[in-house]
């Protein structure tokens, strides 16, 4: 089988790409001149040129593929009209070049985001029906590209997945928490109670490639998420065990929080760079919880998540270690 992967110089692609040549795939990852490769240098695969704003290099790069992996697009932007070109262009670019250039049985997975779905409410795990109403530009953004894969789908083979937030070795943003955590400090925004489904990479990437092989994913939108809900102040415990360090929860209030924002925001106006911290970042965590169901990955593909929360962290903080990140 022939993959071509968009993203996969990241932290989720990379670890896609591994799978696919584990399986034996012939793999083509579509990256800039600019891509810092770290992660696929040594890899047997063929680096593609281009752009997911340059037509003729995606269709050259999706052509004679089994597969198209779309996981390119930005998570952090100066404006709303930047997210959408970075998410919803960029996927309807890769599905304008599959429908010009790949054959009538090229299958498209669409990597998506749990905030194309939004927030759960009274502690009950959204489904991916009623998982629709995103509140976050980056969010809505996401669900538009998502739009785009499932008008595609009505005419050739597509699958949506929506990871919620991703943890494991090499990932950087889970890697600011470890840091605060070594120094002693979990910092909690709000009371903390706070709920939000996780999931360890590995999993993703097995539930990724169960819904590629499956046709009964064709079509269709899966979570793919741990059984089980955390909290940050969890987290943050789970984490100090694992690093075997004590650490203090230091609770934020979110009134702070939304202040360090505002400030936030103005330094990015000022260097040109995309906010770490801003007005949707404080409407997310004002959320009663972030939890979505597994529970149709399960039934359509056999997914069945396998690193336990404890698991996954101690091992994310044995890989940080070992590479020098901590």
């Amino acid at each position: 089988m022939r993959a071509c992967v968009t993203g996969g110089n990241g932290f989720i692609g990379s670890f896609l790409v591994e799978k696919l040549l584990q399986e034996n795939w012939s793999v083509r990852c579509l990256v800039r001149r600019t891509s810092n490769l770290r992660w696929l240098n040594g890899l047997d695969i063929e680096l593609h040129y281009g752009d997911l704003h340059d037509l003729p290099s995606l269709e050259k790069a999706v052509r004679d593929m089994d597969v198209v992996f779309h996981l390119g697009g930005v998570t952090k932007a100066m404006t709303e009209e930047d997210y959408i070109k970075g998410n919803f262009s960029a996927t309807l670019n890769v599905v304008n070049a599959c429908q010009k250039s790949g054959a009538a049985k090229q299958k498209l997975i669409y990597v998506s985001s749990q905030a194309a779905g939004g927030p759960s409410k009274h502690g009950e795990p959204l489904t991916e029906e009623q998982a629709i109403h995103p509140i976050s530009a980056y969010g809505r953004s996401k669900r538009m590209a998502e739009e785009a894969v499932l008008q595609y789908s009505q005419t050739r083979p597509a699958t949506i997945i929506r990871p919620p937030s991703v943890y494991g070795p090499r990932d950087e943003d889970f890697f600011v928490l470890f840091k605060n955590v070594k120094k002693g400090i979990i910092p909690v925004p709000g009371d903390g109670r706070q709920q939000v489904s996780i999931v360890y990479i590995s999993d993703l990437i097995d539930g990724i490639y169960l819904a590629t092989v499956n046709e009964k994913a064709d079509g269709e939108i899966f979570f793919i998420s741990d059984d089980r809900a955390v909290s940050f102040a969890q987290l943050g415990q789970i984490i100090s065990t694992a690093l075997h360090k004590k650490a203090i929860p230091l609770h934020i209030p979110l009134w702070l929080v939304q202040g360090l924002a505002f400030l936030s925001v103005g330094v990015s106006k000022i260097t040109g760079k995309p906010p770490l911290l801003n007005g949707d970042k404080v409407l997310e965590m004002r959320q009663p919880g972030w939890v979505c169901s597994n529970e149709k990955a399960k039934k359509l593909l056999g997914f069945q998540p396998g690193v336990e929360v404890e698991e996954g962290m101690a091992a994310t903080a044995e890989w940080y270690k070992k590479n020098g990140w901590l």
